[in-house]
């Protein structure tokens, strides 16, 4: 069995799960802290919606319940198999802690690819920087 390759990243927000959960779907802060095609209308997610980025790299909204998870699933065109052959995605899991919220990511499991250590080196780079810009994003914001 090859090794799990999932990035967990936590990060403890001074900011209610609402507000957390804004800075998640309202494409107005996503831009701040992750990439989104030129074309992606300012609609907040919801379940299903998709953000495809020229048929290359699509991810889609799979988990959607509001103030505590936000799951995608991740697909790339150059992947060998079709989408259904995947389990590989990101998962936003937030919980109430005290004034603030706990916020976990997931991304992975990227053991199925070839070049999934590649993609786990990516993944684990932009999960600390995101997370810190959506905790600067939910605490900073009135």
């Amino acid at each position: 069995m090859a090794q799990e390759l999932t990035v967990s990243k936590k990060i403890t927000i001074e900011a209610p799960a609402a507000k957390v959960w804004e800075v998640l779907i309202a494409p107005k802060y996503i831009r701040q802290w992750d990439d989104l095609p030129n074309d992606f209308e300012d609609y907040y997610l919801e379940y299903g919606k998709v953000i495809d980025w020229s048929g290359m790299t699509r991810l889609t909204v799979t988990v959607y319940e509001p103030n505590k998870l936000l799951v995608f699933s991740l697909y790339v065109s150059k992947w060998e198999q079709p989408p259904s052959h995947y389990d590989i995605g990101y998962r936003y899991r937030l919980a109430e802690e005290g004034n603030g919220t706990l916020l976990e990511l997931e991304i992975g499991d990227f053991s199925v690819l070839p070049d999934g250590k590649d993609y786990y080196a990516s993944s684990e780079a932009f999960a600390g920087t995101a997370l810190e810009k959506i905790k600067n994003l939910s605490e900073n914001r009135v």
